[in-house]
């Protein structure tokens, strides 16, 4: 028995090895390779596209503001091109399609599509929510996502090239506001879908879930001033059943959470990045983040039993729950 585990034990020490090392292998080029990125104002896709850029692939970064497209235009060379994108808008998407196509070389299409655009939406209960509040997350993180997806196939069918969608963590299991994780367990979902269906056609799907990292989405003082505008706009009723004593304690806890769980080196999002537009063997899945691979998965693995208590034991209860 010893044997059989020793010999198991190389075994799987030598397939995790080489799987390391073949995803650290770079594609033989980058030259002539055309990456097409949403999302590129700030945060990830901005960083992403500087570095794709230098590296001398050909970058068409898809910025939702005027000074978003300047600012990147800035730091990087001439070949980069910037659009205007609003994936939320499908007029906005055939107008980006109509440029990147006028753009490319005849009989060439794009290595790959990068999915980055995403927004937090509003923040609190499920009950201060309304049915407007999920329709702009899900409009953004996952009908931008297919949107985008459908227009740029035909282009990524010519080169047999790449979709690299961005998901979260919270699309395994749920710590964010409601509409932000409806819209991400979405996109697993449509990741998955896509993958299988193109699986046969030589196009890849890869997916990016990073945990908290220090971006516009995970600042504190964001959190609180959403979490107050929802509360606001709460009927009177629901008001008086949480009362204002629970949107300051939540808004304490909250802050307090971002400050333990946030990861200040955002690099380490755009290395996976990097992987999956760049390796060779790139990973179909990329968790992102020391706590997003340790503590987050073991929770998502655990009975809900357990990893309920875990996540709820912390949360502030209304006012007058606790009077009744």
């Amino acid at each position: 028995m010893i044997a059989v585990a020793v010999v198991v034990l190389l075994v799987c020490v030598l397939f995790f090895g080489l799987r390391r090392r073949l995803r650290q292998l770079p594609l033989p080029y980058y030259e002539g390779r055309h990456v097409v990125i949403t999302g590129c104002d700030t945060g990830f896709g901005h960083m992403l596209a500087k570095e794709l850029d230098a590296r001398g692939l050909s970058v068409f970064a898809g910025c939702l503001t005027n000074n978003g497209e300047e600012e990147l235009k800035k730091s990087c060379s001439r070949k980069l091109r910037t659009f205007p994108l609003d994936v939320s808008d499908p007029d906005s998407i055939k107008k980006a399609l109509l440029y990147i196509k006028a753009q490319l070389p005849d009989d060439t299409g794009i290595w790959a599509l990068v999915n980055n655009a995403g927004i937090a939406g509003s923040v609190g209960p499920v009950d201060w929510l309304t049915r407007r509040d999920y329709e702009v997350v899900m409009s953004v993180n996952l009908y931008g996502m297919i949107d985008m997806t459908n227009a740029c196939l035909p282009l990524l069918r010519k080169e047999k090239g790449r979709v690299v969608n961005m998901t979260s963590i919270c699309g395994r299991i749920t710590l964010a506001p409601t509409p932000y994780c409806a819209s991400k367990y979405a996109a697993e979902a449509y990741s998955d879908c896509l993958r299988r269906d193109l699986y046969k056609e030589g196009i890849s799907v890869h997916i990016i879930e990073p945990g908290y990292f220090a971006t516009n989405m995970t600042n504190p003082d964001n959190l609180v001033l959403l979490l107050q505008e929802a509360y606001n706009r709460c009927e009177p009723e629901v008001k008086e059943y949480y009362g204002k004593g629970f949107v300051e304690q939540a808004a304490d806890k909250g802050k307090t959470f971002l400050s333990a769980v946030t990861n200040s080196n955002p690099g380490q999002v755009v290395d996976a990045y990097l992987s999956a537009v760049c390796s060779r063997y790139p990973a179909h899945r990329y968790v992102v983040g020391l706590s997003a691979q340790v503590f987050y998965r073991i929770l998502w693995n655990l009975p809900e039993i357990i990893s309920d208590f875990i996540l709820c034991s912390k949360r502030p209860v209304p006012e007058n729950f606790r009077k009744s």
